[in-house]
């Protein structure tokens, strides 16, 4: 029951958010995407641009966080969230889903917004620690939230392994960030 909860919390999300399979053309599914089901690539077309968007924001911390641990920290999940990356379009692309963000302008959980973007681009110090720690916590609740779901209710053993690899990640940066306070 608490599965068939995280996959449909998963499909609302993606289809919550305005995106549509519908504005795409119908394609044939290549033989390689076979192991994938709609989950699965649903979840790639998330966290891609989770990820994205994540990193350009932890690019600030270098030169705009005044508290080092933040800036440490900063520091840590960018070269986790590179290589998770990589991970994730690699899948994409073997899934046969599109590389475009489909979920450009919409306003999720976890995914940080252009206004957010902004907002920390344009501050420094003590307030952007404090942001940033927020949209960090954000991030990392959702992203593991979804990636559950996936554990869950994903075909392809790549995907779900890089879920699971996801979840335990999340959970370490939780508790880097609760020791931040």
């Amino acid at each position: 029951m608490r599965a068939l909860g995280t996959a449909l919390l998963l499909a609302g999300l993606l289809t919550g958010c305005g995106a549509s399979a519908a504005t795409e053309p119908p394609r044939p599914e290549p033989s390689v995407s076979s192991a994938f089901n709609t989950t699965d690539r649903a979840w790639l077309q998330l966290m891609v641009p989770m990820d994205e968007q994540l990193l350009r924001v932890l690019a600030l911390a270098d030169k705009q966080a005044a508290d080092p641990a933040v800036r440490r920290l900063a520091a840590s999940i960018t070269v986790t969230h590179r290589a998770e990356l990589a991970q994730l379009i690699a899948l994409r692309d073997r899934s046969g889903a599109p590389s475009t963000n489909v979920h450009a302008g919409h306003d999720m959980p976890g995914m940080m917004t252009g206004p957010e973007i902004l907002a920390l681009s344009n501050t420094k110090g003590a307030a952007f620690d404090r942001l940033l720690v927020k949209n960090l916590r954000e991030h990392v609740d959702q992203s593991a939230l979804v990636a559950r779901s996936v554990a869950t209710a994903g075909q392809e053993p790549a995907v779900k392994k890089l879920a699971g690899s996801i979840q335990s990640t999340r959970a370490g940066q939780r508790k880097q960030l609760a020791a931040l306070g």
